[in-house]
């Protein structure tokens, strides 16, 4: 072989070798590159994942805080009743009043029992006797709802032996109105109910969570409140069931929804719940990103390295060709 020869194979082997150099450049650069992105995108996902989770979290707690106060606000309202002259001792069963003063009696009563309803925006707020007579005001939908079984099934919702009250909803499936019964005494009950549209704005949700959906169901998981449309009544969503199902309180994230559950003391449940799609566009959209810009770097570095290569392998080149001289 002449040294021409070898001259020109050692320059074939150098713009191979420099062609291999780029190639693994390339290579090292792009895969520390795409490392570094795949890496920084799930941390930023799962740091994404538990501040929402934490966020509805606090929100949930804040809205069973918030029906907690709302609920306590009612009954102080319904001891009221116990401060009306006679209210608490009256026996509309066992009376031997005369039946004029009879009636006086119980005017004045109901009276004073309408003037402490209108505190609130009850639908009802009254005494219901044994004989399921009544003083104050009790709506005519409660008196069709309940019928000739009014005392009966209204004193089968005192669930408290300790205070001898208690809550209710979806008495014979409807679930219009919220019920609390007090036991005055032996043949006497204090009733009052309100709307659950009420709930509206015990359940105000702030507009930094407009996606989000807020439910409270009772115990048989059919829902009393539902910030989505036509729900009132229904049970709760397929999708949601199993997760509340398997959890009185916490936060579960699975590939449909981030919910968050609380019970309350009458085992309500109250359910939060954001699509997990919802949760994760912002971190999307930051990959997205941080893929094109790790590409636009990626091509940069390869375009630098084969630029310093060439300048690199040109003077070897030179001085290969000079050699023999």
């Amino acid at each position: 072989m002449t040294s021409k020869e070898r001259r020109t194979q050692g320059l074939m082997k150098l713009k191979k070798m420099r062609v291999w150099m780029i190639i693994g450049y390339a290579l090292i650069v792009v895969t520390a590159l795409g490392v570094v992105s795949v890496y920084s995108a799930f941390k930023y996902q799962a740091a994404l994942k538990s501040q929402a989770s934490s966020l509805t979290s606090s929100l949930n707690v804040q809205l069973q805080l918030n029906l907690e106060s709302y609920l306590s606000r009612i009954e102080s309202v319904a001891t009221m009743a116990f401060g009306v002259e006679n209210a608490y001792t009256y026996d509309e069963t066992t009376t031997k009043l005369e039946e004029y003063d009879k009636i006086n009696l119980e005017k004045a009563i109901s009276d004073e029992l309408f003037s402490l309803c209108l505190m609130e925006n009850f639908v009802d707020y009254g005494i219901v006797y044994r004989d399921n007579t009544k003083l104050g005001k009790v709506s005519n939908g409660t008196l069709q709802l309940f019928g000739n079984d009014l005392f009966t099934d209204l004193q089968a919702m005192i669930i408290r032996e300790s205070t001898r009250d208690g809550w209710y909803t979806g008495y014979k499936n409807d679930y219009d109105r919220i019920y609390y019964v007090k036991q005055i005494h032996e043949n006497a009950l204090m009733v009052l109910s309100f709307y659950t549209t009420e709930l509206q704005y015990v359940f105000d949700n702030p507009e930094t969570m407009h996606d989000m959906a807020i439910r409270m169901t009772d115990k048989n998981y059919k829902m009393i409140y539902s910030s989505e449309k036509n729900e009132l009544g229904q049970p709760l969503p397929e999708d949601l069931m199993e997760n509340v199902q398997a959890n009185n309180a916490g936060a579960i994230l699975d590939e449909e929804y981030l919910t968050t559950v609380n019970t309350t003391d009458m085992n309500w449940h109250i359910v939060c719940s954001i699509p997990t799609d919802m949760i994760l566009a912002e971190a999307m959209e930051s990959r997205q990103s941080v893929r094109v810009l790790t590409f636009i770097a990626a091509l940069l570095a390869v375009l630098a390295g084969s630029l310093f290569s060439f300048m690199l392998s040109d003077p070897i080149s030179v001085i290969a060709v000079n050699m023999d001289d």
